[in-house]
């Protein structure tokens, strides 16, 4: 049976708070619904209905064993469902919650194992996004909310990107407008001795390191292998990904430019710096990421660029990627998942 899909603005609480209503009356009848946050849209669902939990997995395409994130309105819920808490979380919150930073913590046995991929913690969240947490407040429950793409597709980060791989797949999309950063959320483990990044996000890791001085960051830790269950979404399976080819190109920006230049034919695509559009005048498929000196702009479009390339009949995509310092960290591990792994090196 074809779902019909309604999308609800949501963007002024104050005049459209009746459609949050109705999103909740939707999640309270065990659906699944596309919501806004600060940093992606995420596909929600009751975090204690076994048969909504396992909606998620089905709409996505999401394999069994990739985690969910559980999300909060407030935060005296993570006591609710999570135990044996470390001696500094408090500090913990107060710098990072409500906020982009989801933290893993050892699980209450109210936490299906569903959510948790079999695992014995459970990776939460507590969005600074106030829609977001007027839908989770008016549902009655807490919810689980992966992003609302279909499986290893680029995140979305508007209504119009949830509707295009959603489309009849959900009942309801809230609509509330394009997301502040664009990026998943940081993630943390606090359920080992020393707490250890899974995933770089907005925060920086030095913002990080100055609130958890024995935080623990390897590359090799951000994802497992082919037979481990990950702790935490993005570690294990390629994410990120449009329907062609994505080369990275990683170095000097004045070398990565000129390279793409002599390599790039005329129906591939070029995602490069502002500094660097004069290289690719002439080329008809170039979009721009933004400068180089503050990568916000980079972040937020990142994924709205990877999607605006589907729509177009190309061969493959060159981008010219972030120095790894600072939010680099966190564009250039989402662009080398995009990549799997085509990437050159200047």
């Amino acid at each position: 049976m074809t779902i019909k899909t309604e999308i609800l603005d949501v963007r002024n609480l104050d005049n459209n708070y009746d459609n949050i209503i109705k999103g909740a009356k939707y999640l309270k009848e065990g659906n699944v619904v596309a919501i806004p946050t600060e940093t992606v849209y995420g596909l929600a669902a009751d975090a204690f209905n076994e048969d909504a939990i396992k909606k998620v997995f089905e709409v996505k395409g999401r394999p069994q064993d990739n985690p969910l994130l559980v999300h909060i309105y407030k935060l005296d819920q993570v006591y609710d469902i999570c135990t044996n808490m470390p001696e500094e979380v408090e500090k913990v919150f107060e710098s990072f919650w409500p906020g982009s930073v989801t933290l893993i913590f050892d699980k209450k046995d109210c936490i299906s194992d569903t959510v948790t991929a079999g695992m014995k913690t459970v990776a939460v969240r507590f969005p600074k996004s106030d829609i977001a947490r007027a839908i989770i407040k008016e549902s009655g429950t807490l919810l689980v909310a992966p992003s609302a793409n279909l499986s290893g597709k680029p995140s979305t980060t508007s209504a119009s990107h949830c509707f295009n791989d959603l489309n009849e797949k959900i009942p309801c999309i809230l609509d509330g407008g394009s997301c502040s950063i664009g990026l998943e959320s940081t993630i943390i483990d606090m359920s080992t001795e020393n707490p250890v990044l899974l995933r770089p996000g907005a925060i920086s890791l030095d913002e990080i390191q100055n609130v958890i001085p024995n935080l623990v960051y390897e590359k090799k830790l951000l994802g497992v292998k082919e037979d481990e269950i990950p702790k935490a979404p993005g570690m294990k399976y390629r994410h990120y990904a449009p329907d062609v080819p994505v080369t990275l190109v990683e170095g000097d920006y004045s070398k990565t430019a000129n390279y793409i230049k002599v390599n790039i034919k005329n129906n591939d695509v070029v995602i490069c710096f502002d500094e660097f559009l004069n290289y690719f005048k002439y080329h008809k498929h170039t979009y721009r990421l933004g400068s180089y000196k503050t990568l916000n702009t980079a972040a937020n479009r990142i994924f709205d660029l990877l999607r605006e390339c589907d729509k177009l009949d190309i061969d493959h995509i060159y981008i010219q990627a972030p120095i790894n310092i600072g939010l680099g960290n966190s564009i250039l591990n989402r662009l080398e998942k995009a990549s799997a792994g085509d990437i050159i090196h200047i």
